[in-house]
């Protein structure tokens, strides 16, 4: 099996994940008071933060300088790979917060969009050219 084709399942693991986070926000049902608390507030904040950083991390892990003085494992191939497995995991994380928002009693439409934003998230990514395992 390819590098692409594991992404892949890491990929469909990553949306039933958070198609099992919506299914249980939906079976207990906490009713939102109508002002935001600062829970709420930390909470979004940590779901937004984790989603920018879904890709400003990946652009770091990907684009890391090669230290000729340091030995070390890393290579193109591999930078690649945990690059993509942690932008694929934030984005899974941002269905994650948007379940605890639910949990916290959060604001409906807020909880609906941070699992729509996660659901995007996964469907819009997509692997790129593979660099050669060998470099």
């Amino acid at each position: 099996m390819n590098a692409v084709a594991r992404l892949r399942i890491v990929q469909v693991g990553c949306i039933l994940m958070v198609l099992a986070c919506i299914w249980v926000s939906r079976l207990g049902h906490r009713e939102w008071q109508g002002s935001l608390a600062p829970r709420h507030w930390i909470v979004m904040a940590a779901a937004i933060w984790t989603a920018i950083s879904g890709f400003t991390v990946q652009r770091r892990i990907v684009n890391r300088p090669v230290n000729s003085r340091r030995p070390s494992k890393s290579t193109p191939f591999t930078r690649w790979r945990a690059g993509h497995i942690f932008r694929l995991w934030t984005a899974m994380s941002v269905g994650l917060w948007a379940l605890l928002l639910s949990e916290y009693a959060g604001p409906p439409m807020m909880v609906n969009v941070l699992f729509v934003l996660s659901l995007f998230l996964l469907l819009l990514w997509t692997p790129g050219p593979v660099p050669d395992k060998a470099s």
